[in-house]
């Protein structure tokens, strides 16, 4: 019989926030069979802990998405603001992905999963979006 941990401190003790979350709805599809850009809403992610994701990390992102540049993110049920849906979005289920900025970089969830027993923690698996350098 395994214990649940209680790791939910790790958000707090280690935080990077606040981080800024880009949220985005679904692109609508117009009257001229052509889609209509995405609302965006933005919200700042506090506490938030980050570290780069290892080997046994990247097996869980999908095989298109890896690359050396996935960082692993961890916050807390009570990090985001009212009025937005708890857990990290990823692409699937009619959502678009959540972008989060991490030291100047947008990221893009590819996992999330829910740690509820561990001390309601969110831990969610992000790959770099802009792969160029910015000038």
């Amino acid at each position: 019989m395994s214990l649940p941990i209680d790791v939910g401190s790790v958000a707090v003790v280690f935080d990077v926030g606040p981080l800024t979350v880009t949220r985005r709805t679904v692109p609508v599809q117009n009257s001229y069979g052509g889609f209509d850009p995405a609302a965006s809403v933005l919200f700042l992610l506090t506490p938030v802990a980050a570290h780069v994701a290892t080997g046994r990390d990247l097996e869980q992102v999908p095989e298109a998405d890896r690359n050396r540049e996935t960082v692993q993110f961890y916050a807390r049920d009570a990090s985001w603001p009212a009025g937005q849906s708890i857990g990290f979005r990823v692409a699937d289920q009619g959502h678009a992905p959540d972008v989060i900025t991490y030291n100047g970089r947008d990221y893009r969830f590819t996992t999330s999963q829910n740690y509820s027993t561990q001390g309601a923690v969110w831990c969610g698996l992000a790959t770099l979006v802009d792969l160029q350098a910015k000038p």
